[in-house]
């Protein structure tokens, strides 16, 4: 599903209360999800595919777009660039 970047209302449900979220493409393995996929450290964060650290400016690493997610039922959608 797919929606416009001002929307706050989740299509599935109807609820207010859509959060965003990057979407990161590590270029390593070639993994893509949204950043909470991604565990978050002290030095930056871990790929949930290697394993391996990301830091700020990691060139290995870049941001391919944006999801959201419902905080009612969990849905998650693209969000149009």
């Amino acid at each position: 599903m797919q929606i416009e970047s001002n929307q706050i209302v989740c299509p599935a449900c109807g609820a207010e209360g859509l959060q965003s979220f990057p979407v990161f493409h590590h270029l390593i393995c070639a993994y893509v999800g949204p950043a909470y996929d991604f565990e978050l450290g002290t030095s930056g964060y871990s790929c949930p595919k290697c394993r391996r650290n990301i830091g700020p400016n990691d060139m290995t690493c870049e941001i391919v777009g944006t999801s959201a997610r419902c905080d009612e039922c969990r849905r998650e959608m693209v969000v149009s660039p």
